[in-house]
């Protein structure tokens, strides 16, 4: 082959882009400006809500609580890194009254408090992160619910006979229902 190599992000000449990559134009909603003066929930909106995203304006007060408690999360975690670079879960709050079999005191630690407030963010991120679809589950239920809204009762029973006959189960009997009080 002569010639350079394609570039893999080229736009050809007369060339359709039907993927609409060499569009800058953006969609959805924008960062909000105080969110962009802050460089950690700047960064964590541009990750949730790039420049072009599906999200309306009444999503804006959820993603602006997402972004917070993403950052809270990081600053709980940042708070739980010990100068080595471990992970600090316990906190020394002074030394035991008596001294190990060794002589040495034996230190008096507590449950560092940022694993209480890094849980709080994780629950709140989970929860808001299915309410603005963002989760695999809510991604999931969000196609369930699509398809349900597509399928009539007919659709949903050839579905079901279809796999009946691909696992060989026999067709369905009708049964007919006598009330007993008759």
């Amino acid at each position: 082959m002569k010639g350079a190599k394609p570039k893999h992000n080229a736009v050809r000449r007369g060339v359709k882009d039907s993927y609409g990559l060499s569009r800058k134009e953006a969609a959805g909603v924008a960062m909000p400006p105080d969110i962009a003066e802050d460089p950690i929930q700047s960064e964590i909106w541009a990750w949730v809500a790039p420049p072009v995203n599906s999200f309306a304006e009444q999503d804006v007060p959820n993603l602006r609580l997402l972004v917070y408690w993403h950052a809270v999360a990081a600053q709980a975690q940042q708070a739980m890194r010990s100068d080595s670079g471990t992970i600090s879960i316990f906190e020394q709050v002074g030394v035991k009254p008596f001294k190990a079999e060794d002589g040495t005191e034996v230190p008096l630690v507590k449950r560092n408090p940022a694993i209480a407030v890094l849980k709080d963010a994780s629950r709140e991120i989970r929860q808001l992160s299915d309410q603005l679809g963002l989760s695999p589950l809510a991604r999931s239920r969000i196609g369930l619910m699509d398809a349900t809204k597509t399928k009539t009762a007919a659709d949903t029973a050839a579905m079901f006979r279809s796999i009946d006959a691909a696992y060989g189960l026999p067709d369905a009997e009708v049964v007919e229902v006598v009330d007993a009080s008759d």
